[in-house]
């Protein structure tokens, strides 16, 4: 039986991109609200440190929506790492900012929310508990 050889290995997935029609209302969001700090741009693309190595990027070409768009259906959804969840949805609350009640698990909380043009992200906080804790993790 023949195998599939993979001719290089993932070592880190280095960010997410987000594309954007108005890139000006998602600099100040990903700033201002939530944060982050702003690494380069050019007219057309934002990168922002989203820590330990990982990135976060605008890029322009997107489509906005006023409904926030439906991350069940489309599937991608960045994973932002809080430290602090409840100080973060006191910043989502005080910008007006579309979010999910918090889900709370054995392994963490975490929200949904969305940007100004409707992308989905997930702020998570960990409660530090190991994967094979897990009772859902499935053996490799």
């Amino acid at each position: 039986m023949a195998t599939i050889r993979a001719q290089g290995s993932i070592s880190k997935v280095r960010g997410a991109l987000i594309f954007v029609e108005d890139i000006e209302a998602g600099v100040r969001f990903y700033r201002e609200v939530l944060g982050l700090r702003l690494l380069y741009r050019t007219p057309r693309f934002v990168r922002f440190d989203a820590t330990q190595g990982t990135s976060l990027s605008l890029v322009a070409g997107g489509v906005a929506s006023s409904a926030p768009k439906d991350f069940r259906r489309h599937g991608v959804v960045p994973e932002l790492i809080v430290d602090d969840l409840e100080l973060a949805m006191h910043r989502l609350a005080a910008a007006g900012v579309r979010h999910e009640p918090v889900v709370r698990t054995a392994w963490g909380q975490f929200t949904f929310c969305w940007d100004p043009e409707g992308n989905p992200l997930q702020l998570y906080e960990s409660a530090y508990i190991r994967p094979d804790a897990d009772p859902e993790r499935h053996p490799e």
